[in-house]
């Protein structure tokens, strides 16, 4: 395919990328979102499911981008290869909808640590009706911003990213130092969580609690793919592979720091009553006041860098479905400065319809984050079934060793497991909840058969209908108050 796109980025842009687009809002927020539901055990058990399963995907992706080159748009071009166009467009529409929801998250938990300095009190923990209608304008200046293209998205993106590195380290470093082993074994394998929302004790299973630190440890990941879903843009796809190595290497070791080392400062209960960012409460709890304001101020910087990212990932991924022959060609339209303008509109009317949601429901950080990482999964598990179907068959193995076919198909099967264990800990509910979004995106899929003067085939027409049936029920669910986004 003739690629449209002039302006190309780089190995170092494609690295920041990658964890620019990786950490946001979630590693400030992470202490609290931990330990609402898990003890250190827990903690640690979920965070070693959760790390060897990302990384298990970062091979997938390096090693597919380099078997296999000719598929330059990443998990759409896999996808698509593994399931066609239904499984083309799901991993586009669904992953683009999926981070939009994404900056929804970002946007709550960015208004909520304005809402931690007195002067703005009424923004709340962010799903205040002031908090969603600011963050509603700074939306819209964002997606603006977007327009002007990817130079200035990357320029950005480079500036905040060493800004929101260097406080995330020294906190790192100050946790070493105040490390209390006294405090991070006092819980160590409770089962006993104290539920802030109850304000009383409850019994959680160590498994249930491993389980629940699945999805908020998993959010914290996802975007180690930003550097595949760019590749249209990259100077080289060799590079491509390099930045989601590099990418994902450091940002694993920051989430797993901050996360760890936070249960050496205060016990969970403390921890999980701390206003969001909690971060910023064991900063003060260690520096004094000074360190608090470090943190919310940096987390300001991270969120509004990391939704630039975002807004722009979450655009580019959907446009791939129009670019890639799975949707009206409309998504793939650009403006002059070579911004997805079309899908652009697209993906910032998905997060300012959640942000509304969210202050109907009172919908907080965690759910938004739940059910974002909820749409990212599905892709994930058809990605990683390509990756095996092509060791299997040998697919891009024609001047590779038996070795790296075997470790390949290693990396795949594990890659697969986690994915399947992913859609098993999200719930059906979240599930549900996707298969509405799917279905907003059917009017495009559709446009896209007639533009292509396509007939609808056996497999279409049995996903669609799979799809609209779970849906249905989601919407029933939320109507009749069996599903509670909340």
């Amino acid at each position: 395919m003739k690629d449209e796109i002039k302006s190309k980025v780089g190995l170092g842009g494609l690295i920041a990328l990658v964890i620019g687009g990786t950490i946001g809002s979630g590693i400030f927020a992470l202490p609290a979102t931990m330990t609402q539901n898990a003890n250190p055990e827990g903690i640690l058990i979920g965070w070693t499911i959760v790390a060897i399963g990302m990384l298990s995907l970062v091979f997938v992706y390096r090693n597919l981008t380099l078997q296999q080159p000719e598929i330059d748009d990443g998990i759409y071009g896999w996808s698509k290869n593994m399931f066609g166009n239904v499984g083309g467009f799901i991993a586009a529409y669904g992953h683009g909808a999926g981070d939009s929801i994404g900056n929804s998250s970002y946007l709550t938990v960015l208004f909520s640590a304005f809402g931690s300095f007195t002067i703005f009190r009424f923004f709340g923990n962010g799903t205040t009706w002031a908090a969603v209608i600011t963050s509603s304008v700074l939306l819209w200046i964002v997606v603006f911003m977007v327009s002007k293209g990817v130079k200035t998205e990357t320029w950005l993106n480079n500036v905040t990213t060493i800004a929101k590195v260097i406080p995330i380290a020294l906190f790192i470093i100050l946790a070493l130092l105040n490390f209390s082993p006294h405090i991070f074994m006092a819980h160590f394998s409770s089962t006993q969580i104290y539920n802030t929302s109850l304000g009383k004790w409850t019994h959680v299973s160590i498994f249930s609690q491993s389980k629940s630190v699945l999805l908020a440890a998993m959010w914290t990941l996802i975007g180690v793919e930003s550097g595949t879903i760019f590749a249209t843009r990259a100077k080289k796809l060799s590079d491509v592979a390099k930045a989601t190595t590099i990418g994902a290497t450091v940002v694993i070791l920051l989430l797993v720091g901050t996360s760890i080392l936070s249960l050496g400062l205060m016990v969970p209960k403390e921890i999980s009553n701390l206003h969001d960012p909690s971060m910023a409460g064991l900063m003060e709890h260690m520096v004094g006041s000074w360190g608090g304001w470090l943190i919310n101020i940096c987390l300001i910087i991270s969120v509004l860098g990391a939704l630039i990212a975002w807004v722009n990932l979450s655009a580019e991924e959907t446009r791939l479905a129009g670019r890639g022959g799975s949707s009206t060609r409309w998504l793939n339209g650009l403006n002059k400065n070579e911004a997805p303008i079309n899908s652009l509109i697209v993906t910032a009317g998905i997060t300012q319809v959640l942000m509304i949601v969210a202050g109907i429901y009172s919908a907080g950080y965690r759910v938004l984050l739940e059910f974002s990482t909820s749409l990212s999964i599905v892709p994930y598990l058809m990605v990683s079934l390509y990756a095996l179907k092509s060791a299997i068959k040998g697919t891009g193995f024609n001047n590779k060793t038996r070795t790296e076919r075997i470790s390949s198909g290693a990396w795949a099967v594990l890659a697969v497991s986690f994915s399947m264990f992913m859609i098993y800990g999200a719930g059906l509910k979240y599930l549900l909840l996707a298969a509405i979004v799917w279905l907003t995106g059917l009017p495009l899929y559709w446009k896209g058969k007639i533009e292509r003067n396509e007939k609808w085939d056996k497999f279409e027409k049995s996903a669609w209908s799979i799809i609209t049936l779970m849906a249905l029920t989601g919407i029933y669910g939320l109507f009749t108050g069996n599903i509670l986004f909340n």
